[in-house]
Parts: structure tokens; sequence; C-alpha cells
């Protein structure tokens, strides 16, 4: 249910003021690439960012951003040199080039003589390609062919405006409201909920790239919903939905009203959980960030660079690290998932340095691979290049960055996962996560547990043994050899459910990071 018409099935078009950018990069890489300097490397990123936000409390608040600017980039004798401006017209863009390339003159007698050669139309090609991405591709392709790439939409970007999302966003409250008032006076162990919180996001992200052999572009819309009832006891529930796309994504239905409305409710009077270990079913979400904290910021490329990962060693040696159910995907080429037509936050065409998306196993039923890398990492480290080289944003640092991590699926029903657990738990509601990409331990948060006893929900639900959020926390190894079984997925592509998720690393440079996999069935994991 939304207040936003929907329309025929298109893929936005890139908006002309971008357009109208792509001579001027042109011009700018030949210029940085040009005599008497042999062995440089150029390319040109541009990338404007506009969210609007609405959130309905008591009050509402509502927010427009946004941000654009372009970053030159040259890579010759393995050093990196670049420049960034949020000044956009042909003059700056010149001019910012004309001084890159007096410091790679400036610089050439330090540097090494290794060059980097970026991969032509023709070798992708031949590499393949995923399918949404080939199906967008014009023909006749040469260097200079402006390609473009979006998903498919169903609401046009204009009619998303401020005052659509704020009678979206009260509606979907008052329901939640108005359930949780029926249901105190049904039941009068309840006290009623104190707020309800629904909030509506729909951020569009537009990049061009251009190097000497690709001139690409790209518009990302990513639709959001984040909602939470609460109690005056500081009992909560809290879910999220949407994908890469417009609202259409977003079902508010009678499932995610009874979590947000009776849910806190219910943890009002719920037993807390004894520490201990325990056999526990992991929702899609909580799969999701075990996947995203076991090996995904190990298998980072500049984490690996600079000596801060386990996996280095582990891979060297050819250390098993988990059971044969333990497959691990990082996959920004994401765009359908079990039951959507559609891809998760962590979803693009290509990366920041041009990159094409393609999936890549990161573990292999229990077995690493090479890393993630971006364009430095890899040629540090002398392994493939994958599409994973992102910023926070253009005024921010290129790193090796996830995704979408997900398990990939097994060959169970949910129901059969749960009638194989005599005494354990269902738990479905992420509550955040970290790592030791070093040490090899992990913890993720459960927001409750539900009860199973006999293989059966009994519907009794638990808190963590301080009255908040329950802890799932052991060795990575210890955790990814104790998968029982896992969820199938009914679809030819077998991508699980993979839900918005978000990522920070070092000094917190976050970015949009999709968490998923099936329901999987993990053998005593410690929970506190």
């Amino acid at each position: 249910m939304n207040s936003i018409a929907t329309v025929a099935a298109y893929r936005p078009a890139l908006p002309e003021q971008a357009s109208q950018l792509i001579e001027s990069l042109q011009k700018a890489v030949a210029l940085i690439e040009g005599s008497p300097q042999p062995g440089v490397y150029a390319f040109a990123w541009y990338e404007h960012k506009q969210t609007k936000m609405v959130e309905a409390r008591r009050n509402i608040s509502t927010s427009v951003d946004g941000d654009s600017g372009i970053v030159l980039r040259a890579y010759v004798g393995g050093v990196h040199i670049e420049k960034a401006t949020n000044t956009i017209n042909p003059e700056t863009i010149l001019r910012s080039a004309q001084q890159l390339r007096a410091q790679i003159d400036a610089l050439a007698v330090q540097t090494r003589s290794e060059e980097y050669e970026p991969t032509t139309w023709s070798q992708e090609i031949a590499h393949g390609l995923p399918q949404d991405i080939q199906q967008q591709l014009p023909e006749n392709l040469d260097a200079t062919t402006p390609v473009h790439f979006a998903p498919q939409c169903r609401q046009r970007f204009e009619d998303i405006n401020l005052d659509s999302l704020v009678e979206m966003a009260t509606t979907f409250r008052q329901k939640i409201l108005s359930l949780s008032t029926r249901a105190v006076e049904e039941e009068s162990v309840y006290k009623p909920l104190a707020d309800a919180m629904v909030m509506l996001r729909f951020k569009t992200t537009t990049h061009i790239f251009v190097d000497r052999e690709k001139t690409l572009s790209q518009v990302l819309p990513v639709s959001m919903l984040n909602a939470m009832g609460m109690t005056a006891s500081g009992q909560m529930a809290r879910i999220s939905d949407g994908g890469m796309g417009t609202f259409e994504l977003i079902q508010f239905d009678e499932d995610k009203l009874h979590e947000l409305a009776i849910t806190p409710l219910e943890l009002s009077q719920a037993p807390k959980l004894p520490a201990g270990r325990y056999q526990v079913i992991t929702g899609p979400g909580i799969s999701g960030v075990i996947a995203h904290e076991a090996f995904g910021h190990t298998q980072e490329g500049d984490t690996w660079m600079k000596g801060r990962s386990i996996a280095t060693r582990l891979r060297e040696e050819g250390v098993r690290v988990g059971n044969d159910q333990a497959t691990i995907m990082n996959n920004p080429a994401l765009y359908q998932m079990d039951g959507m037509a559609a891809g998760s936050n962590g979803s693009y065409y290509f990366d920041h340095e041009g990159q094409l998306a393609r999936p890549q196993a990161i573990l292999d039923k229990g077995y690493l691979s090479t890393p993630m890398t971006d364009l430095t990492s890899a040629n540090e480290l002398e392994v493939a290049r994958t599409a994973n080289g992102k910023r926070e944003s253009w005024r921010r640092p290129l790193m090796s960055r996830q995704t979408n991590t997900y398990f990939t699926p097994g060959d169970k029903s949910l129901g059969e996962l749960i009638s194989m657990v005599q005494d354990g738990f269902l738990a479905v509601h992420p509550f955040g996560g970290m790592e030791d990409p070093k040490g090899g331990s992990l913890t993720v948060g459960a927001a409750y547990f539900e009860e199973i006893k006999d293989g059966v929900l009994t519907g009794q639900k638990y808190l963590g043994p301080a009255g908040g959020h329950i802890e799932i926390t052991d060795s990575v190894f210890d955790i990814l050899d104790r998968i029982v079984a896992k969820t199938k997925v009914d679809a030819d592509h077998q991508i699980p459910k993979t839900q918005l998720g978000g990522c920070g690393k070092y000094h917190k440079e976050l970015v949009d990071a999709g968490v998923g996999g099936p329901y999987i069935l993990w053998e005593s994991v410690a929970c506190g």
C-alpha cells in the first residue's frame, strides 16, 4: 500500500545536466594521459546524490539533501594521484586536469615504470557479463560510446515528493498505533505503545565514469522503509523494507504491522534468556550480518594489503574455515532475488573505479577465495580485480568494500528446519554486528528469540540476559562449521532474500551494503 501512482516499467535515463558533462570528462582524461609522460592511466568520476526523507513520530520531520562532485584520478608507476572538486563546469574540470597533469610530470622521476591497461569492451564481453548489464549494452560499442545503466522502476521520480512520502508515513504510523490500541483493549496485561516511528527515504545516486576505454553512467534509486514501535519501558520492534527501485517495492503487509504493533507489547512480558549454547535458526537478515562479519571484512583487499586479515594466511595454507554449506557470495550485480524483482541497496552496475559488476564467491564450501579488490589492492596483491572499489562519497577516500554479502541457499523449507530443532530458537530481526578480521571472531545481535520446542514454534519470545537484545558470538571457524541446513530458493537465479544494510569501516566510512541469505540452522552457538 502506498500513495504514489505506478506507471509502466521503465529504466530512468541519465539526467540531461549530467549528460552534458561527458564531453568535458573525456577531454580531461585525454589531457591527463597525454604526452610527454608515458604509462599514465587516468579516469574521471562524477557523482550526484539526492535524498528525500520523511520521519513520522508525534511530529513530522522532512529533509531534502543533495551533493555533487567530480574526482579526477591518475595511476602512474604504482602511484595514485587525484583531485576532487564540487565546482562542476567545463572550465573547472579542464583546470583540475591540467593541475593533475602538472603533478604527474613533477612526480615522474620518482615513479616505477609499470603500466596499467584498462579492459576493453571486447574483453569484457568475452569474459561474460550479468544478464541485466548485457541487456542494456548498445550495439557497435567502442571506447567513446556512452553506455547507461538503470534498474526497472514503476514510479516516476518526480511523483516521489515530500507530500506523498508524508501521506504514506503517517498512514503507516496510524495503522501501527490503532492495532496496538486494540491489542491493549483485548489483553489487559499490556500497556499501550509509547510511540511509533515510520521513516521513508528515497535516495537517487547518479554516476558517470570515463577512462580511455569506456564511458559509463548509472542511475541508482533506492527506496527504504524503516519503522519502529516502542513501549514506555523500552521494548521495541523494528523492521526495514525496500530495495533498488521505487516505492512499489515496499509492501506494508499484516506481518510487518503485527511485528511493530504487537511484538513490543509481548516483549514487555518476555523472560530473559540464560546465556549459553543453543540451536538457532537465523532469518535472512541475521544470516546476512553473519556473512558480512564472518568473511566479509577479512576478504576485503585493502585489509589483506595492510596485513590486517587472518584470511591471507588461511588461504595461502589452504585451511578450511567452514563446512560444505559455508558458501558466501559478494554480489554487486544483484538485480533480483527470492520473491522480489529488484536488487538491494548494495547493488550497482559498476563500482567507483568503473569496474563492471559481477558476482564473486568469497568463501566456497568452507574454502577462501582471493579477496574483493579495488584497483590498488588488486595490483599490490597481484590478484584479480573485482567491482569493490567504493567511496562513501566523492569527498571521501576509495577503499575495497563489500556490496551485497549473503550465504547461498540450501534444499530445505523453513518448516523442515523448524522441525529439526528439539530445543532451540528462531532469530529473525538483526541488531548490528562486529568482527575481528585479524583474530577471527564475530558477534551479531538479534532483537529477540522465538522459542522452538519439539520441532514447533511455541509463540514464546525471549530477550537477552540483561533484558535487551541477544548477542550471538563465536569463533568464525566454529560457527561456519556448525551450519546444519539452509532453506531453498524457488527461483532460477538462486539468490536469497537480501535486505537493506550498511557498513562502517576504519574511521567509520559509511557505505550501503546489502546483507542476506536463506534461513540457516546452526548447531550450538554461544548466545547471551
